[in-house]
C-alpha cells in the first residue's frame, strides 16, 4: 500500500486542522515523544474517531468491529507480543495468504512491511482506536504474557505507614496473607501494574461487582475497561496491593490510604492507594505518578502561542489567583508544577500548600496538608 499524503496534510485538507496548528503540533509531538495522531487526540485538538474515519475513507481500509473479527489466539504466532505492544497492532484474521492486522497507525508502512516479510503473508491493515487495540492485545496474548522481563526488574519501595484502626473484621487474616503472597497472585498484580504503565494510565480502578470484578485504567482522563481477573482472586489481589501500601488488610469497612514506589526498568512510579468500602467489597483506586519523567516546562504543555503568552503574563504578577480546573488526569497538577518551575527564581520566596506533594522541587517550601 502506497501513501500519497501524510496524516497532517489529510487533516488540513479535511478542515480538521489549520496549517499553523499543524506546524506547532509537529514541533510539540516530537518533544512529547508521541506520534502526531496521539498528540492531537491527547491534547484534544482532534477527536480520535475523526482521525479513524478520515484514514478509513482516504486509505480505503476497514474500521475495526469486534463482531466482524472474532479473536483467534493461533494468529499470535505471526506477530510477537513485543512487536504488538511496541507498535500497537495485533493480528485479527487470516484468509488464505491475507492477514488482517488491527493498527492505530495504518500509515506506518515500514512496520506493516516487516510483518509481511516475517509472516510471509500479505498484510491488510484494519484501523482501530488505542483502547481497542490494547483490549485486543490483552485478550490475545494475556496480561501476563511477555511481562517476565519487566516483572523481574520490579522492586517494591518503602511505603508510607497508614494510620492504625481499632475496628477489626472477622476474617481469616493468615489465610489472606498467605494467598496474597502466592506467586500467581504476585505475578498477576505485577502484570496489572506493568500493563497500566505501558498503556500510559494515570489511575487503576479495581471495583467489585456482585459476581465479577471490574478493572479499569484511566487513560487521557477517560476510564477504559481492561480484561478483569475472576472474582475468586479479588480478595488476594486487594490484600496484595494493601500490603504493598502498608495498609491494614484486616480493615475493609473503613476507608484507608497508603502509598509505595514501583521501580520498573529505569522508571520510578509513585503509587498512591485509597480504599473505600462498598456493598460488594472494597473499591481500590491507585494513582500512578511517574517520578522519572521530571516536571514539564510551560513550553511542553502544548498550548498555542496566544494562550502561552496569557499564562506567562499572569504568573509574573505579584498578586492575584490562578484557578486550574478539570477532570482527573486532565493535567491540572502538571500545569501547576510547570508554572512553579517557571517562576522558581533565587530572588523569589515560594511556599506551597499541597495535598499531597507529588513532585519535590528545589528552592520551594512545600507543605503537605
Amino acid at each position: 500500500m502506497k501513501i500519497k499524503k501524510r496524516l497532517g496534510e489529510m487533516l488540513v485538507d479535511a478542515g480538521l486542522l489549520s496549517e499553523d496548528k499543524l506546524k506547532q503540533a509537529l514541533v510539540e509531538q516530537k518533544k512529547a515523544g508521541l506520534k502526531l495522531g496521539q498528540y492531537l487526540t491527547r491534547m484534544g485538538i482532534v477527536n480520535e474517531q475523526q482521525i479513524i474515519d478520515l484514514l478509513s475513507e482516504q486509505l480505503n481500509i476497514q474500521k475495526y468491529h469486534p463482531d466482524k473479527y472474532p479473536l483467534d489466539v493461533t494468529l499470535t504466532n505471526y506477530i510477537p507480543i513485543e512487536m504488538a505492544q511496541k507498535y500497537q497492532l495485533a493480528p485479527l484474521k487470516k484468509k488464505g495468504r491475507l492477514l488482517s492486522v488491527a493498527t492505530v497507525d495504518p500509515l506506518d508502512i515500514n512496520t506493516l512491511d516487516s510483518i509481511e516479510v516475517s509472516a510471509n503473508l500479505e498484510v491488510e491493515p484494519v484501523i482501530c482506536s488505542e483502547r481497542e487495540v490494547n483490549q485486543i492485545i490483552n485478550s490475545l496474548y494475556g496480561m501476563q504474557s511477555g511481562l517476565g522481563g519487566i516483572m523481574e526488574t520490579m522492586e517494591i519501595g518503602e511505603g508510607v505507614q497508614a494510620e492504625e484502626e481499632q475496628a477489626k473484621e472477622e476474617v481469616q487474616i493468615s489465610t489472606l496473607q498467605d494467598m496474597a503472597g502466592e506467586a500467581p497472585v504476585i505475578r498477576l498484580v505485577n502484570s496489572i501494574f506493568a500493563q497500566a504503565i505501558r498503556d500510559g494510565a494515570s489511575d487503576i480502578h479495581i471495583s467489585p461487582q456482585q459476581n465479577t470484578v471490574q478493572l479499569r485504567f484511566r487513560i487521557d482522563g477517560k476510564l477504559m475497561d481492561v480484561p478483569s481477573p475472576p472474582k475468586t482472586l479479588f480478595l488476594p489481589i486487594i490484600a496484595r496491593m494493601k500490603i504493598l501500601a502498608n495498609m491494614d488488610i484486616t480493615i475493609s469497612r473503613i476507608p484507608q490510604d497508603g502509598r509505595f514506589t514501583l521501580k520498573i526498568e529505569k522508571k520510578e512510579i509513585n503509587v498512591r492507594v485509597s480504599s473505600i468500602p462498598t456493598i460488594y467489597g472494597e473499591n481500590l483506586v491507585l494513582r500512578m505518578l511517574d517520578m522519572s519523567g521530571g516536571i514539564y516546562t510551560l513550553d511542553r504543555l502544548g498550548m498555542v502561542a496566544e494562550d502561552m503568552a496569557k499564562i506567562e503574563n499572569m504568573i509574573v504578577k505579584p498578586y492575584g489567583m490562578i484557578l486550574s480546573t478539570g477532570p482527573t488526569g486532565s493535567g491540572k497538577s502538571t500545569s501547576l508544577y510547570a508554572i512553579l518551575s517557571s517562576i522558581n527564581k533565587p530572588d523569589i520566596n515560594i511556599i506551597t500548600l499541597e495535598d499531597p506533594v507529588e513532585y519535590r522541587i528545589n528552592n520551594i517550601r512545600q507543605a503537605q496538608l
